[in-house]
């Protein structure tokens, strides 16, 4: 699954809104440029401050973690979850758009002008970028076989995986048993925002990483409701 329509709605809404709502309603009134301005820099503000209190922090947990047949065969799949960057992004795009319109408002000075229209260029390559990483993600699932990143875009074997000294990394440590897309290190959620908490989703891997034997339970309820049980949940 790639990310959901409303993360698309939240990320490029506020900047299209600012693109078309200020030269509309300043147009023949320049004058209601200044209470426009001041408006939408205290939404912004607000928003930007709002965008990095949800980045910085996560209820989610292992409740998130979701039973499905992948391949024919039973897994735990956890979602990407692009909410919280397109919060902070979607309103720090607007915020940079409406800083361009004002650099326009200064019709004498060329270097403004062109800034402006460097910063709206950055901005909508940017949002594009981002967008087209939103389009190309995927689910990361667990089965009894390995870890299919990105909804198995790369499939790593466990037997592929060597755990390192820092928590949370795993070296691919025999990368010809990795099947599609090159991985050197993998990060669990540091690619693709996931929706589980990612102290919980570490230490799940690195328990079937180190313990072969409870991998054939991976993608069972009973296992699901072990690993809530055993792991103890915490806020990252």
């Amino acid at each position: 699954m790639r990310a959901r329509a409303g993360d698309f709605l939240v990320l490029l809404a506020p900047t299209l809104v600012v693109g078309v709502l200020v030269p509309v309603v300043t147009r023949d009134d320049p004058a209601a440029y200044v209470p426009v301005l001041l408006v939408l820099l205290i939404v912004a503000t607000i928003g930007i401050a709002f965008g990095l209190i949800l980045l910085a922090h996560t209820t989610r947990g292992p409740s998130t973690f979701a039973i499905v047949v992948w391949q024919e065969q039973a897994a735990f799949r956890v979602q990407p979850n692009f909410r919280r960057q397109c919060v902070f992004y979607g309103v720090l795009g607007a915020a940079l758009v409406l800083m361009a319109f004002n650099g326009f408002r200064v019709g004498h000075l060329s270097v403004l002008r062109a800034m402006s229209y460097g910063i709206i260029v950055l901005t909508t390559l940017f949002l594009l970028v981002l967008s087209v990483r939103m389009l190309r993600s995927g689910p990361l699932v667990l089965t009894s076989e390995g870890l299919a990143i990105d909804g198995g875009r790369s499939f790593v074997p466990w037997d592929a995986l060597g755990a390192r000294a820092e928590s949370g990394a795993w070296a691919v440590g025999s990368p010809e048993l990795v099947r599609g897309r090159r991985v050197r290190e993998f990060r669990p959620g540091e690619d693709v925002p996931l929706e589980v908490s990612l102290y919980f989703l570490t230490r799940v891997i690195d328990l079937y990483a180190r313990q072969p034997e409870r991998r054939a339970a991976i993608g069972t309820a009973e296992e699901l409701e072990r690993l809530r049980g055993a792991l103890t949940r915490q806020v990252t």
